[in-house]
């Protein structure tokens, strides 16, 4: 029976901690031998298109679940999209500003940033591969289009009030780290960008199988038809998860497939 097969990025198809920067040759072939089965192979991300880093983008995926389930694509066509209203921008412009604190407002073109020169701006991109001609400091709220948000703090103590200012706006998802966090508007999700694929095609949501490490990815992992954790995940993803495999750099993605007899 063909099946939908969603990735998650950080922590699962690569690990920019540990400086791994393109999908392991073990998951690539794996992947590429789901697709010649007849099986359709997807990305589901907290990160929008332009933020996807080469090593990712490389591999010829059938769609792409994006920032958090709010942009959804499905061989070259877009078939969701929701859209973060001018309001919420400026009010998140508005904190950051007073706390001296760098943003992200992604779209599939462009990241929308307060200040390129921010010493936290430029170590999160170096660090995750942003793309210097993706990102701009000058903009209108008003006259753009992006689907997610990210803020970096500089302590713990921004946290409370980032997120009390913004949870009308936005469902708060905090990284591993601890120092950043995703502002992904209410109401979406990986798993309902999943669930528009799915209706897409025809299909059942069991169907579904899904590889993630993150909290945003615990509702992904719970509502798919298997849904399996990194063994270098967050411990929430894997309380849900169906199944637990290795680690990223373990060739966890490859044994997780072997386990369940997935390639043929």
């Amino acid at each position: 029976m063909e099946q939908l097969y969603f990735f998650d990025i950080d922590g699962t198809l690569i690990e920019c901690n540990k400086g791994i920067y393109s999908i392991p040759d073990s998951s690539r072939n794996a992947l590429l031998q789901l697709q010649k089965q007849g099986d359709h192979v997807f990305l589901a991300t907290g990160r929008c298109k332009c933020f996807i880093i080469d090593g990712v983008m490389d591999y010829p995926f059938d769609g792409y679940v994006t920032c958090n389930g709010a942009y959804v694509e499905y061989m070259g066509e877009t078939i969701y999209k929701k859209v973060i209203p001018a309001q919420a921008i400026q009010k998140t412009h508005e904190l950051c500003l007073e706390r001296d604190l760098a943003y992200y407002f992604e779209g599939n073109d462009y990241i929308y940033v307060l200040n390129k020169n921010n010493p936290k701006h430029i170590e999160f991109k170096n660090n995750w591969g942003m793309k210097d001609n993706t990102i701009i400091d000058q903009f209108d709220p008003q006259e753009i289009e992006t689907y997610i948000g990210m803020i970096v703090v500089n302590s713990s103590d921004d946290i409370a009030p980032m997120v009390e200012a913004l949870s009308p706006y936005f469902d708060i998802q905090r990284h591993q780290s601890g120092y950043s966090f995703d502002l992904t508007l209410k109401g979406e999700s990986k798993a309902k960008g999943i669930k528009k694929l799915v209706e897409k095609l025809g299909m059942d949501i069991e169907q579904t199988i899904a590889f993630g490490d993150g909290r945003n990815d615990v509702e992904m992992l719970t509502e798919v038809g298997l849904g399996i954790a990194m063994g270098n995940g967050a411990i929430e993803a894997k309380a849900v998860a169906d199944y637990v495999t290795d680690d990223i750099d373990k060739d966890g993605i490859l044994k997780a497939l072997n386990h369940f007899s997935l390639i043929k």
